[in-house]
């Protein structure tokens, strides 16, 4: 465990209907006008002509009607297509639970000096991060990691650069890779479930690839809580 001389810094974390026509109104018809009586003549009356016989009107022929087509027969109902089933959706496996190494944090040391602390190779978090991302490893048919001092250094070298109020990202990187995390993340149990957690997290942990790995952790505890910065490096 080392004491650190930075003061406590802020932690920054890195979708009607219309009138009748007149043309359609019928007018009313004005009565006739009644003719006069003609005057009684005196003359010998004409013969009168035998009246010709109107001819019957022919009956009109009975109209035959139409002839009714025979209507199509109604075609057989089309049957519903039956559905075909869906395969339902393949879930990503979750990553196996592991038992978690506690590995808390010496926030004692720290609690009333406003300052920051970081973890060492003497410091059970320290190891316990390394026990926990083995046993992820392990669980998932990987090989262990070997602890690395020098990819230590770097992980404890990144923390500090998010205390001195650096980018909280990857910008800064010295390594292959390495997660981070920030937060009142108080032990190593804690930091690694969330890291089983998060997808891309995951991911590189179990990079089939890497064979070492280092560990670093700034914490500081104040009246208004805990802080920490975790950095794992790999190669």
């Amino acid at each position: 465990m080392k004491k650190c001389i930075f003061a406590l810094a802020v932690l920054m974390l890195t979708a009607c209907s219309e009138p009748a026509n007149s043309a359609d109104v019928l007018a009313e018809s004005s009565p006739s006008a009644v003719s006069a009586p003609a005057a009684k003549s005196t003359a010998t009356p004409e013969p009168t002509a035998a009246p010709t016989a109107t001819p019957s009107p022919t009956p009109s022929a009975t109209p035959t009607p139409n002839p009714t087509a025979t209507p199509a027969p109604t075609p057989a109902a089309t049957p519903e297509p039956t559905p075909e089933p869906t395969a339902a959706p393949v879930a990503e496996a979750a990553p196996e639970q592991v038992s978690m190494s506690y590995g808390a944090l010496p926030f004692d040391l720290a609690a009333g000096t406003e300052q920051w602390w970081s973890i060492d190779s003497s410091d059970s978090a320290y190891w316990a991060v390394q026990e926990n991302i083995n046993a992820l490893r392990v669980a998932g048919g990987l090989a262990p990691l070997t602890m690395d001092s020098g990819l230590s250094a770097a992980a404890d070298a990144r923390c500090e650069s998010f205390v001195a109020g650096g980018p909280f990202d990857h910008s800064g990187m010295t390594t292959r890779s390495e997660i981070c995390a920030a937060g009142p993340l108080g032990s190593a149990s804690t930091i690694c479930t969330g890291w089983q957690g998060s997808p891309a997290h995951y991911a590189n942990i179990m990079e089939p690839s890497f064979t070492s790995m280092g560990v670093g952790c700034w914490f500081c505890q104040t009246a208004e809580g805990q802080y920490t910065y975790w950095t794992v490096t790999f190669q």
